[in-house]
């Protein structure tokens, strides 16, 4: 869907002043997250989006503002700046298969945590899309915490699909904060500048040592409350996806590799596509050269 915002508010013209405002952001601070807790007051159009996109999120899953205001400072959104570049490199114009989590919990105490929502909005419309697994998801252990070690490919029978969102000016991108996603650069169709805010939803937990942004800017003007964006309908890639037509994707997340992902070449770049993927899909052991790699954002 289009990003949600205020009433009467041009969703062109906000993503100009988004696009311009996070393009500020990167160069001085890369792809550095930040913290808006949901209680704060937005001092830029970056924590006015925060905030619009947080609460949005939250109000359809069902939390009202009294139940959020109890959760105090654990509740809020996690938001950064992603940028690619045609003059980059295509190795370096893509992101990494990870799953979205607290990394600073995750190097200091051991402990994954997932938010509950992650979401994209894309303020350009060139680059490699995103794509989304809805399996595998990582098993929880006796704590009841995600195992970063444990892919969890559900039922037998049950649906495994990838989700491919070509990048559009307005486009707002939201899924469970569990699953499994990567920008890869080989399905790049439109090469250019790849502008991005990624934003995710975090209620109970705020991730460790994350500042609040020091940049501040004009702030957005809103006559209302914030509204949803207009709703995209998902395409079908189910008669696209003839043999010939398939390219096939090795999901690389550290100690395990993720096998039999597949998508059809010819995705024409608009929208965002459900693709079907098949019982072949397997977990294996990921080769030792390739368990410390990071996660590139």
């Amino acid at each position: 869907r289009s990003p949600p915002g205020p009433r009467g508010c041009n969703v062109r013209s906000r993503c100009r002043t988004l696009a311009r405002l996070a393009r500020q952001v990167y160069s001085k601070v890369g792809n550095a997250p930040f913290w808006v807790c949901a209680q704060t007051v937005p001092r830029s159009p970056l924590e006015q989006f925060a905030l619009d996109t947080f609460w949005f999120h939250v109000s359809r899953l069902g939390w009202t503002r009294q139940a959020v205001a109890r959760l105090g400072r654990a509740a809020g959104a996690e938001v950064w700046v992603q940028r690619r570049v045609a003059s980059q490199p295509i190795s370096k114009r893509g992101v990494n298969w990870h799953y979205d989590k607290d990394e600073n919990l995750l190097d200091d105490c051991g402990l994954c945590v997932h938010p509950l929502v992650a979401t994209a909005t894309y303020l350009t419309g060139k680059g490699a899309p995103l794509v989304v697994l809805t399996r595998p998801t990582l098993a929880t252990g006796a704590e009841e915490a995600p195992e970063p070690e444990e892919p969890d490919m559900g039922r037998r029978g049950s649906e495994r699909d990838a989700y491919v969102a070509f990048p559009a000016p307005g486009l707002h991108v939201a899924f469970r904060g569990d699953l499994l996603h990567a920008v890869p650069p080989q399905l790049e169709q439109r090469r250019g500048e790849r502008l991005s805010l990624l934003l995710n939803v975090w209620l109970r937990h705020r991730p460790l040592a994350m500042p609040r942004c020091t940049l501040c800017g004009p702030r957005l003007t809103a006559a209302s409350a914030p509204r949803p964006g207009r709703a995209l309908r998902l395409r079908s890639a189910g008669r696209l996806a003839r043999e010939s037509d398939l390219t096939s994707l090795t999901p690389d997340v550290g100690s395990w590799q993720l096998e039999g992902v597949r998508l059809p070449q010819n995705l024409p770049p608009d929208g965002v596509w459900r693709v079907r993927q098949t019982s072949e899909l397997a977990v294996v052991e990921a080769a030792k050269q390739n368990r410390k790699r990071k996660y590139s954002q």
